[in-house]
């Protein structure tokens, strides 16, 4: 899909073409604020790069991370005055993607900020007209899903299907598969979401029953990722403790940026000053 803003007049423009990158991770958005305003991961194009070199080079440059680049979601021009420049007629190009890495040794632009903000807060507040539209675009593509194509099961999966979905997910690697098959056993609750016989997304409880709980293993395919079945799975989690907790319950989990915007939204919040999460790495005897 394309679209024009703007009126053109007879007149010269000054041509300036973009590539951007429309990262949505359950329900966040992710965008960089600069004292201009907001905007998407991206710029304009240098020489004769692909639009895929341009938004990997811009985003390095803007905010030191590596990035995937998806499927092109849409594109559009604006024909209008620039008090700078005069006439000018950007061309932007709009992708859907992720981000990869930090590349913590890379020096990024410092007038701009990597946010993740809820599509609410966002919407409509990007500072082109253009990519208020493309992220209106965008959000429709992500959230065009019908979940009812899907077979939800209040169960932990097996122990094969949960190992392919840890590396369907990248969370990480499979696990011994009798391990595995032993932790699923032991699962306090679990929540297991399928197409078709393919496992696609998991969840689970554990702990004593009584006071200490965790929250682990939330995993999405990442074919399947962005779709609210994040949201649904930790939806029936907050029912399961709603049902069997009280407010003594200790209830914890460990969450991966940009994760924790979802964790956040399920009651989950940070720890204060005086309190640290720490983890401990077993070493094989």
């Amino acid at each position: 899909m394309h679209k024009v803003f703007g009126e053109k007049l007879k007149t010269n423009y000054r041509d300036r073409a973009g590539a951007y990158l429309i990262c949505i991770n359950e329900g966040m958005v992710a965008v960089v604020k600069t004292p201009k305003g907001f905007f998407f991961l991206g710029g304009g194009f240098e020489g004769d790069e692909s639009a895929e070199s341009c938004i990997k080079r811009e985003c390095l440059e803007e905010i030191g991370y590596t990035v995937k680049v998806g499927d092109k979601i849409c594109s559009s021009e604006h024909y209008t005055y620039h008090k700078r420049i005069g006439y000018f007629h950007p061309v932007q190009t709009y992708y859907m993607g992720e981000l990869v890495k930090m590349e913590e040794s890379f020096t990024v632009e410092k007038d701009h900020t990597l946010m993740w903000l809820d599509y609410e807060d966002i919407k409509g507040k990007m500072f082109s007209p253009m990519q208020n539209w493309a992220l209106d675009m965008a959000w429709k593509k992500v959230n065009n899903f019908d979940m009812h194509r899907f077979v939800i099961e209040n169960k932990a999966p097996k122990a094969e299907k949960y190992n392919l979905l840890r590396v369907a997910s990248g969370i990480g690697g499979a696990k011994d598969v009798e391990k595995a098959r032993t932790a699923m056993e032991n699962s306090l609750f679990a929540v297991s979401v399928y197409d078709g016989e393919k496992l696609i997304g998991s969840g689970r409880i554990i702990g004593d029953g009584g006071v200490s709980y965790a929250v682990t293993d939330i995993m999405v395919d990442k074919a399947y990722q962005n779709r609210g079945i994040g949201e649904e799975i930790m939806s029936r989690i907050d029912k399961w403790f709603e049902e069997n907790t009280d407010e003594n319950a200790f209830i914890m989990l460990i969450a991966n940026r940009p994760a924790d915007n979802l964790y956040s939204r399920h009651g989950f919040d940070y720890l204060g000053e005086n309190r640290l999460g720490m983890l401990r790495k077993q070493n094989k005897k």
